[in-house]
């Protein structure tokens, strides 16, 4: 895993300065060893391409392309959006840029525009940056944010949303003033130090309406080019409906695979996914939960938050740490499978049938208000100003929902946001230990299954009709259900079962930080002192609020440090 950072700039200086602005990061914001190299660099020296990190398939190559050496863009990589390649004196050399896509084309001439290209989801993100005399594009926000000198102007519009809203970045916002996510679907090209945006080659939804066979058909041309791999794709299998689609179509790839699953043996999931791999003769390995620890480190665990997550997630959320290694093996699951499904319109009770009038205002009306709880739940966490600014930036789903109804609202903002921003983040987390593709998040499935009527989406019959499609023998095996009680060894979860000694540490840091950074700025402090009071009601709060203690204090720097372990209990 690397990241990728490009700059076009009006002059030859300005791009250099912020080149080296670039090289000369600190280490400290990035999840991965470093360094940054100029991988290459336009003939009149305002176009520049950066690399912060390596490729583990350069372990023992001296000689790499530098400034000079061509970039031209190739055809999509298995399961995400475009990657670059170059060559230097004939010998390729491909980089697999796990986040975003950001290219130059040489053959474009003297003055070739930088170019950027996003998926329909944007899990694969690209951050951009318009500073006086250039434009930065990078699929982290964070080293943007350095080069553009804005690490330390934070958006208040961040911690609204991660606290007082969905938990995740809203639209294109980041966590720092000046840096914002480039939109689903789309190209950018920078021109004469100028971003243009406009619909990309993905397209956008609409069309002829479509089918399960044609969703069915995207999700085996997702995976094709898994075939080409010498080892077997790990499936991470459960007794649920999303990782079987994407099991029925490796299959019907001709993809070698084996399923792994988590969980205790006597567990459903467990004895469903040993059933199915059992009926289709593949490899199944079965990892039980380790036993709880007795002592965690829990301001590691923030801090690694923050920096692995880019500042988009909180630490409630299990990212793991940086520095990571990932393996050579190529996993896949079944992320993304509620596109299939119409997003948060399913969890809207969308899929009742229609008996009247009355039926649909009702259902009409819990869309509505699941939007509002999603989008403004913990508003009153929030200092009366930010949260006026907060909710008028909602305008565009509130907008939406008036005029397309709350149902087709709740499947965009599944779309745009939960696939958007929090997947992206947790990908990204993903990606720096595991080679993880999610088919799911496809390009030609997502426009696909979109294209299928909403109703049937949420409905569950899409999903179902697509896996007969696929291995129609897979749709006899029922779906795992929630064991019985008393049936499975006690798990801990100790995010929401610490006891007081983490509750008081949680508290005093998120206070002694917040009191010193701008944190309260946002943040009402009396309503931060209460959800801190011990005991602990809303533990997902009490993490988000010392997740943006962390940020906005610049603590995420330290989360290579050493800290002191903590007992849980």
């Amino acid at each position: 895993m690397f990241f990728t950072l490009a700059i076009s700039a009006g002059s030859a200086l300005q791009c250099a300065a912020l080149a080296e602005r670039a090289r000369s990061a600190d280490p400290r914001v990035m999840p991965i060893p470093g360094p940054a190299t100029v991988m290459w660099k336009s003939p009149d020296g305002r176009v520049a391409m950066l690399r912060w990190g390596s490729d583990d398939r350069d372990q023992g190559h001296q000689d790499r392309p530098g400034p000079g050496a061509p970039w031209t863009p190739r055809s999509p990589s298995p399961g995400g959006p475009w990657t670059p390649r170059s060559s230097d004196l004939g010998t390729p050399w491909t980089p697999r840029s796990r986040a975003g896509t950001i290219w130059v084309d040489p053959s474009d001439g003297l003055g070739a525009p930088l170019r950027a290209q996003t998926s329909l989801t944007r899990v694969d993100p690209v951050y951009a940056a318009e500073v006086p005399d250039a434009v930065i594009l990078s699929d982290r926000a964070m080293w943007a944010a350095a080069v553009a000198g804005r690490l330390a102007h934070l958006d208040p519009l961040h911690p609204c949303a991660l606290l007082g809203g969905p938990g995740f970045p809203v639209g294109g916002v980041t966590p720092f003033i000046g840096i914002h996510a480039l939109d689903g679907g789309i190209s950018a090209e920078v021109r004469a130090c100028k971003l243009v945006l406009a619909p990309g080659p993905s397209g956008k939804d609409g069309g002829p309406a479509e089918g399960p066979a044609q969703v069915a058909d995207a999700l085996v041309a997702a995976v094709s080019p898994l075939r080409a791999l010498t080892e077997p794709v790990e499936l991470s299998l459960t007794g649920g409906k999303d990782s079987r689609l994407v099991l029925a179509a490796l299959v019907a790839a001709g993809v070698p695979v084996r399923a792994k699953t988590h969980g205790f043996a006597a567990h459903p999931d467990v004895s469903v996914a040993a059933e199915v791999a059992r009926h289709l003769d593949i490899e199944h390995v079965v990892r039980e939960p380790a036993s709880p620890e007795a002592k965690i480190d829990v301001v590691t665990r923030i801090r690694a938050t923050v920096l692995v997550a880019d500042g988009m997630l909180s630490a409630f959320e299990n990212v793991g740490r940086p520095d990571h290694s990932p393996s050579s093996v190529v996993t896949a699951g079944g992320h993304g499978g509620e596109l299939l499904r119409g997003g948060y319109a399913e969890t809207a009770g969308a899929g009742q049938p229609d008996t009247g009038t009355v039926s649909s205002v009702k259902r009409a009306g819990r869309a509505t208000e699941l939007l509002r709880r999603l989008t403004a739940r913990h508003v009153s966490l929030l200092r009366p100003g930010p949260a006026a600014r907060y909710l008028a930036s909602l305008a565009p789903w509130s907008g939406a929902a008036l005029a397309h109804g709350p149902l087709r609202a709740l499947d965009d903002f599944y779309l745009v946001n939960r696939a958007g921003r929090w997947s992206a983040a947790a990908r990204q987390a993903y990606l720096l230990r595991e080679n993880l593709m999610q088919p799911l998040f496809d390009d030609g499935v997502v426009r696909s299954a979109r294209q299928v009527p909403l109703v049937d989406r949420v409905s569950g019959a899409l999903p179902a009709a697509v896996l007969r499609e696929l291995r129609a023998d897979l749709a006899g095996i029922p779906y795992a259900g929630k064991p019985g009680r008393g049936t499975l060894p006690a798990t801990f979860d100790w995010r929401r079962q610490y006891g007081d000694q983490v509750a008081r540490f949680l508290r005093d840091y998120t206070m002694d930080l917040g009191s010193t950074s701008s944190l309260f700025d946002v943040v009402s402090q009396s309503a931060a002192e209460k959800a801190l009071a011990l005991p602990h009601a809303d533990r997902a709060t009490v993490w988000a609020l010392a997740t943006m203690a962390c940020l906005t204090s610049g603590d995420y720097r330290n989360a290579r440090s050493e800290a002191p372990f903590l007992t849980v209990e």
